[in-house]
């Protein structure tokens, strides 16, 4: 009975409180019975938590979240996950787990943690377990199969903890299925407006003092893009290039070569200016000036060429660089920084940001004036009319999508289920990318609990039992880190 687990296994906290009961080859020896000889990192209760131990909680934490993140995670999001902490309270928490079912008499016999292991699928083959997998997979992780099936009765043994204190809620009543089900199926009928600053740009008033004043303010936006000017060499991996009949590998292996003496003799000349001199069958290719976005027709598009040129400063010449196309050898002719233009340069553009800047700013004041006006009273309706806004009407439930909302965001769902007739409005107007949104609670409409079914019920029983159980699993928890002797040693935080 781990529904808990099952039920809220996406829950940081669930994860933290008991190590995952699946095949974990990272094991280095839990609990006190199987401590190195090392000094302890935690001591929880006289029991001790290695450092090695501390570790290898924290190392899976980083792992995790490096995974979420796509294989790193950004220095300053690392410093306020706070890891240490983290592994130090699932450390703790696992510990007094362990230490609770032992104080409640609960045991995890031989048996068990052979039934438990047998039955995973990782050992098995052909739907049996299979003795030799079990102790190739072991051994491939530096682990025997004495310290994995300690690990093991550990775990399970923090799992009938949770079992034994989740069963003090086992009682579910038909008024609380039925609360439950109401909020779940309940819908919102609401009237909207959505508020575009594309129809107030007419009545931008551009003045030159302010159109100044903002370009001052903004003028960073407007900078130029960095620039350079090349002479390259290139080098593809072309028919042009080798004989036609020649293996694809001595092929490349030849313009290697090419390439490879060419920058030899530009490093031996002393410059691609003499190089070409002493060398006039070189064919030495030139750009005018251009950007990241406009790279010239002759140049390799290859990432590692675009990024090399703008990393060039005047008069230097990169190293030899490849691609998936050849390899170039390029030569800084000219490098233009960025820049910030004369504001007459770029006037236009700056007229059209000032105004779109603006209209924004007039759509957000006639929302804050619409919506002042419906809380004193006016009708939605009424102000749509003087204000040439649509109103539209939606009836809305928690997972509302699509159609279904008639336009209306469902990123504010939830902000609208917390209007009530004593709270028919927001207290601002919602922002949703360029727009403005008013809204106006009119009614909420209940479910008839006679229309649930028998399955539905069911599922709403198993919620509610789980999360009493998982209230039941944090007091506990809670309280017993209260009452416990917990030190923490090696600058553990």
């Amino acid at each position: 009975m781990l529904q808990i687990f099952r039920d809220k296994s996406q829950s940081l906290f669930i994860q933290a409180i008991v190590l995952v009961i699946v095949l974990v080859f990272v094991f280095w020896g839990v609990g006190a019975n199987m401590m190195d000889t090392r000094e302890a990192a935690i001591v929880v209760n006289d029991e001790e938590i290695s450092l090695q131990e501390y570790q290898r909680v924290y190392d899976q934490l980083l792992s995790s979240y490096r995974q979420q993140f796509g294989g790193s995670v950004p220095e300053e999001l690392l410093k306020n996950l706070g890891l240490s902490a983290q592994a130090k309270n699932q450390l703790i928490q696992e510990t007094l787990l362990r230490q609770g079912a032992v104080s409640m008499g609960l045991l995890v016999s031989e048996p068990e943690v052979q039934r438990d292991i047998q039955e995973m699928v990782q050992f098995q083959e052909n739907d049996s377990f299979n003795m030799e997998r079990y102790k190739a997979l072991l051994a491939s992780n530096r682990l025997t199969p004495h310290q994995y099936e300690a690990s093991r009765r550990v775990e399970m043994l923090s799992a009938k903890g949770v079992q034994a204190i989740g069963n003090f809620a086992t009682t579910v009543t038909d008024a609380e299925i039925s609360d439950l089900y109401q909020q779940v199926k309940e819908k919102i009928s609401l009237n909207f407006a959505k508020i575009s600053p594309v129809n107030f740009k007419d009545g931008v008033v551009i003045e030159e003092e302010a159109l100044v004043s903002w370009f001052d303010q903004n003028k960073d936006t407007y900078k130029t893009a960095p620039q350079v000017q090349l002479k390259f060499l290139s080098f593809p991996y072309s028919a042009d290039a080798v004989s036609k009949d020649m293996d694809e590998s001595k092929a490349r292996t030849l313009v290697f070569q090419k390439a490879n003496n060419a920058y030899e003799g530009i490093i031996s000349a002393g410059s691609l200016q003499e190089y070409a001199r002493l060398h006039p069958e070189a064919v030495i290719l030139e750009t005018e000036f251009f950007s990241h976005k406009t790279p010239p027709d002759n140049l390799d598009k290859a990432p590692a060429v675009q990024n090399k040129a703008f990393s060039l400063k005047a008069g230097e010449l990169s190293s030899l660089i490849e691609s998936s196309f050849g390899y170039s050898i390029l030569y800084a002719q000219a490098v233009q920084a960025p820049e910030i233009p004369a504001m007459e340069t770029v006037r236009d553009q700056v007229t059209a940001d000032y105004k779109t800047a603006q209209a924004k700013i007039l759509a957000l004041k006639k929302s804050a004036e619409i919506l002042s006006e419906l809380k004193e009273g006016a009708v939605f309706a009424d102000l749509g009319k003087t204000n040439t806004i649509e109103i539209k009407q939606a009836t809305l439930s928690r997972s509302s999508v699509g159609e279904e909302t008639n336009g209306f965001p469902s990123s504010l769902l939830m902000d609208v289920f917390s209007l009530s007739s004593m709270k028919p409005l927001p207290e601002e107007p919602a922002t949703v990318g360029e727009y403005f949104y008013l809204y106006q609670f009119t009614e909420r409409i209940l479910p008839d609990p006679a229309g649930m079914t028998d399955e539905e019920k069911e599922q709403y029983r198993a919620h509610i039992l789980s999360a009493k159980q998982e209230r039941i699993l944090i007091a506990w928890l809670r309280h017993q880190e209260k009452t416990a002797d917990i030190r923490t040693y090696k600058n553990i935080q």
